[in-house]
């Protein structure tokens, strides 16, 4: 060790040994031969200090009070019965918040919308979003979530199940065997096209052999 100045009680000590921390504190000879050290204790106690002193309003948002709670619980439980019946319903961020009497009440009227025009097909026991008509008067139902397309023949209409399989299909054309134009119904398969369509139906409901009579549903001409 070696005295660094005339008060001979203080010496520097080796590295490793705490010397730089406890000199840093003793007069203004050992604070400049360590110039780093003092500025960088200095700039993170003022570093603290405005961490301290900073506003509370802009760490987060504000909790909610238990009104706010009771109303973004309703507004979840809204959602939930509106994706029941319309899977394919998209919520937009609600205005005035997640929690807003304004935003639960546009979800009540629009949930009540979805009841008051709910149809059920009675044989599948499926909601019905749109009716699919031709120049005939030939209809198809479109089960909720679902959609309309046309078969392998452009001709043919199929309205399909939310998951892609076949829901009813409308063949205007002779196909397959030779029959006049008729329809199929199905209950909900695995995938799209015939390998992924359910069982087939007959008008009243009915499982039947696909190939069967009664799976060929009558049509207008």
């Amino acid at each position: 060790m070696r005295r660094i100045n005339d008060f001979e009680d203080f010496y520097e000590a080796p590295m490793g040994l705490g010397g730089a921390l406890e000199l840093r504190d003793f007069s203004e000879a050992a604070n400049s031969r360590l110039p780093s050290w003092g500025r960088r204790a200095v700039r993170e106690d003022r570093r603290s200090e405005f961490v301290q002193a900073r506003p509370p309003g802009r760490r987060g948002l504000p909790a909610r009070t238990p009104m706010q709670e009771l109303i973004a619980d309703q507004i979840g439980i809204l959602m939930r019965q509106i994706k029941r019946l319309n899977p394919n319903e998209a919520f937009l961020e609600p205005p005035g918040g997640s929690y807003s009497v304004q935003a639960r009440d546009n979800l009540q009227r629009r949930l009540d919308e979805l009841q008051r025009t709910l149809i059920v097909d009675p044989r599948t026991g499926f909601p019905i979003q749109r009716h699919i008509a031709d120049p005939r008067g030939n209809i198809a139902f479109e089960p909720l979530g679902g959609s309309t397309v046309s078969g392998q023949n452009p001709v043919d209409t199929h309205t399909l199940y939310p998951n892609g399989s076949n829901y009813h299909r409308m063949n205007p054309q002779r196909h397959g065997s030779g029959r006049p134009p008729h329809g199929h119904g199905h209950l909900m398969g695995t995938g799209p096209n015939t390998k992924g369509q359910g069982p087939s139906l007959d008008i009243r409901g009915n499982i039947v052999p696909w190939n069967s009579p009664d799976a060929h549903w009558p049509m207008r001409k």
